[in-house]
């Protein structure tokens, strides 16, 4: 299964993070995305100082984040090696 992070890409509904924390607007389409989200308990909503929309914030679910760090991990261990 998708993660959920691609679920919205795939939605094409607005993402923005902060970290590893996936953000997005909370709408009809993000609201039935989320309703199957496995960790649905850890979801919040805030209200954007940017926009004042409210918007779900997803913990620990940005997947670019992540991808990221684990490149971060990697060349360190290779770093170790060598």
């Amino acid at each position: 299964m998708a993660s959920i992070y691609e679920q919205m890409k795939a939605a094409g509904v607005a993402i923005d993070n902060h970290a590893t924390d996936l953000y997005v607007p909370v709408n009809n389409t993000t609201t039935a995305i989320l309703k199957g989200y496995k960790y649905r308990s850890n979801v919040v909503t805030f209200v954007s100082q940017i926009d004042g929309a409210l918007w779900y914030d997803i913990p620990f679910a940005y997947d670019p984040e992540w991808a990221a760090r684990e490149k971060t991990c990697e060349a360190w261990a290779a770093g170790l090696k060598g």
